[in-house]
């Protein structure tokens, strides 16, 4: 009962919170704006001199406005957030945890009657439920969008298979909620929600999304066969296995360095990782 109480009272701050809301609206706004209107916009009305300046063999504007239509929105969706939408649940992991500390009411919560696990239990569940929920709606808006350019352009209004969709959205959920673990357990360890978000950017911008890339591209096998251990890549992963919507004339399809079953895995074992050390924080250290 203990643990039920957490999760509710959890689940109702929730809901009661501005910026949770604030946060998914703006993801959903630019997956709108920019994953499908301008990206439309740009395709149909290319710049001057865009087309010269194509490579030989390169898709044209009108062969990429499939990734647009219905049938690519997974693909679409997928490849598109991964990281860029990791980014918002990050941000919700840290102000499911760090809020608690900058409002000043981590020992009211936890002098309650349940106990620090199941409270910090409760919250995980309560944040578990949120990014299925952005996750939900991301493929919702996404779905919407691509059948509205659909209609405009006169194509095919077919989506993939329900089992696609479904894959999808469980890859998607995985995705996000390392991201939204990664943000709840630096939140937990810097007690604040700034340094939480700072570092967890910065690990994603510097370390990941630099210098990882650049050892991979000079240190060879070597590099990459250890950069398949670190989290961001496998989300990468994960989205790629799903297939891209559209290449070049004669190049061949995108091989992940890890596949699907890897990238889970992987995953996985990070959010148990964040989990269960943000529960160890809590139980063992003075509560101030």
């Amino acid at each position: 009962m203990n643990l039920v109480a957490a999760f509710r009272g959890e689940l109702y701050k929730t809901v009661k919170r501005p910026a949770i809301w604030v946060c998914i609206g703006l993801l959903l706004m630019l997956a709108v704006l920019l994953g499908y209107a301008l990206s439309w916009y740009l395709f149909t009305h290319p710049p001057a001199g865009a087309t010269r300046n194509q490579a030989p063999g390169a898709p044209t504007f009108d062969q990429l406005k499939v990734i647009l239509y219905p049938a690519s929105f997974v693909k679409q969706t997928l490849n598109q957030w991964s990281t860029l939408g990791g980014v918002f649940a990050l941000i919700l992991g840290v102000l499911s945890q760090g809020s608690e500390y900058g409002w000043g009411t981590v020992k009211t919560l936890f002098t309650q009657h349940p106990s620090r696990v199941s409270m910090l239990v409760g919250k995980v569940l309560a944040l578990a439920l949120t990014v299925l929920l952005t996750v939900v709606l991301l493929f919702a808006v996404d779905a919407g969008s691509s059948y509205v350019i659909a209609l405009v352009d006169g194509k095919s209004t077919d989506f993939p298979a329900l089992i696609d969709i479904e894959k999808g959205v469980a890859a998607a959920w995985l995705i996000f909620g390392f991201w939204a673990a990664f943000g709840f357990g630096l939140a937990t360890l810097f007690r604040q929600s700034a340094m939480a978000i700072g570092l967890g950017l910065a690990y994603a911008i510097l370390i990941e999304g630099i210098l990882l890339n650049i050892l991979a591209s000079v240190g060879g096998d070597v590099v990459k066969q250890i950069q398949q251990w670190f989290p961001i890549a496998n989300t990468g992963y994960l989205a790629q296995s799903f297939g891209t919507a559209i290449r070049a004339a004669g190049q061949p399809a995108v091989k992940p360095l890890a596949d699907a079953n890897h990238a889970v895995t992987v995953l996985l074992i990070y959010v148990a990782v964040f989990v269960v050390g943000s529960a160890i924080l809590v139980r063992q250290r003075d509560v101030t």
